[in-house]
């Protein structure tokens, strides 16, 4: 940092320095307690403690359900255990369903247009209503067909290149969103709104970390002219921006030509538009189309290629459990054709694939940042208001209480005896897909789309780790890169077909 930002940032501190010292503590009549954690330094509080990699196991070797961290003003409460993420979440959801608005995001990326950073209220109510009236359990159907034949486009390509699995991973979602969508076909990783759309989504995934940047806790430091040295955060911001800008705007602008030109592909976009040609407030309601689907593409297909790259690294390390998926779906499917979507509910074993994927390796081992809209006490401590509330997903989906021997793949956990989905074990969509009222929409297509995917390939392939010189099987690790979504980082696997 130069010594221009240096002396801006020292200004800020004190300035956040005196008004804490300065403010009245009426909110806080009881005098509670903050909840435990780690000690804090002057004025910066806990902004050493607070990790660029996994933070999510940082803040589980606490082992505490509760721990407070504050950096400068800003408190920050980390959660760990399913019944208080329940308690505030949800049972008190006018309190916990705000969102903490990043300076970084909300302003200087211009974000603010993503409902999932929205705070609740009546905007984010009609927008959300939007996102499920077009892609809903009943809409996403309509395109099954459609899904298939991606996913077999998926298969032949794995087929032909299988060291390329990551970069396959990646295409199959980034295919089925698209064209889904906007009715854009998706030949390769070359194609400009897919190019767009991930790097919007990794300035996304940076942005969205308590502790990142600065900016969100010195909020003058928005100020700052991009061209001094030192602020670099602002020009990533603009780059960031319009990686956003075209990821939201160029497909749907293309999809909303060919529909006025007459040479439409169906998708969901043209649907929605056709339905709202004679509105009277057609403008609002195509603007909120725009901004409901914008966020899709990115968070969707990042999402379930993180799962879907977990999959295969689940399936080499576990041989016995992909031999018992195989046998399933050889008894259910036969040997002739690929499963299709009436198969899916007589694979409970599968499924339990799946469940145990999304537990094992949750996507967002840190949920979305919640933020308080008033003070609150729980348990005898005192919350806030304009904190940050943070819950630990990973650690929520470890609790050996609900999930025995948690840091193993164990798809069994969640069927009886008799190989039927067991009800009585939780669902690990109760963490992974969010909480309350700010439950990820999208989390049913998301689902069903990565079944159909691990069915089909645990039906075509058998997956192994690679040979070393002596034709030994070579030990493969799995280490993960940090941020929001969290993605395995590339190994080695050997993908050979079974037919």
């Amino acid at each position: 940092m130069t010594d221009n930002v240096l002396c801006i940032s020292l200004l800020a501190l004190l300035v956040f320095f005196t008004a804490s010292l300065l403010r009245k503590q009426t909110d806080n009549p009881k005098r509670l307690p903050l909840p435990p954690g780690p000690a804090k330094y002057p004025v910066i509080g806990n902004l050493f403690d607070i990790p660029d990699d996994v933070p999510w196991e940082t803040f589980s070797s606490m082992a505490q359900k509760y721990v407070h961290l504050k950096i400068l003003s800003q408190h920050t409460i980390v959660i760990s255990s399913m019944e208080a993420a329940s308690d505030l979440f949800e049972k008190r959801h006018a309190i916990y369903s705000d969102r903490f608005q990043s300076v970084m995001l909300t302003e200087l990326m211009d974000a603010s247009w993503l409902f999932g950073l929205m705070n609740y209220g009546n905007v984010w109510r009609k927008i959300r209503k939007v996102f499920h009236r077009y892609y809903g359990a009943g809409i996403i159907q309509q395109y099954d067909a459609l899904r298939f034949d991606i996913i077999r486009t998926f298969l032949k390509r794995l087929h032909a290149h299988p060291d390329k699995f990551f970069d396959h991973s990646h295409l199959v979602f980034a295919a089925l969103l698209m064209n889904i969508t906007y009715g854009v076909r998706i030949e390769d990783e070359s194609n400009e709104h897919v190019v767009e759309a991930e790097a919007g989504q990794q300035g996304f995934n940076q942005a969205i970390q308590p502790g990142r940047f600065w900016v969100d806790y010195l909020h003058i430091l928005k100020y700052v002219p991009a061209w001094i040295p030192g602020a670099n955060f602002k020009r990533l911001a603009s780059q960031w921006r319009q990686h956003m800008y075209h990821a939201r705007d160029r497909p749907f602008d293309e999809a909303k030509a060919s529909l006025m030109l007459g040479t439409v592909t169906p998708s969901i976009v043209t649907h929605a538009l056709e339905n709202i040609a004679n509105s009277p407030d057609r403008d609002e309601q195509e603007l909120m189309i725009r901004y409901s689907l914008g966020g899709a593409f990115g968070a969707g297909v990042e999402t379930s290629t993180s799962t879907l790259e977990c999959f295969f690294y689940a399936m080499l390390t576990h041989p016995d459990v992909q031999k018992k998926a195989q046998a399933e779906l050889d008894r259910v499917v036969g040997p002739s054709r690929l499963p299709i979507t009436s198969d899916l509910p007589n694979l409970p074993y599968v499924e339990a694939i799946l469940k145990e994927l999304l537990r094992w390796r949750p996507v967002t081992p840190l949920a979305l940042p919640h933020y308080t809209a008033t003070s609150d006490e729980y348990r005898g401590y005192y919350i806030p208001k304009g904190s940050i509330v943070l819950a630990n997903v990973w650690q929520i989906l470890r609790n050996p209480l609900r999930y025995p021997c948690p840091d193993q793949f164990r798809p069994e956990r969640f069927l009886k005896s008799d190989g039927s989905l067991n009800p009585d074990i939780s669902d690990p969509s109760i963490a992974c897909f969010g909480f309350g009222r700010r439950i990820c929409p999208g989390s049913s297509f998301g689902v069903s789309s990565l079944f159909s995917t691990i069915a089909c390939v645990l039906h075509t392939f058998d997956i192994a780790p690679p040979l070393d010189e002596d034709g030994k099987p070579v030990v493969v690790e799995l280490h993960m890169h940090s941020g929001m979504i969290a993605h395995p980082k590339q190994f080695p696997c050997t993908i050979q077909s079974n037919l």
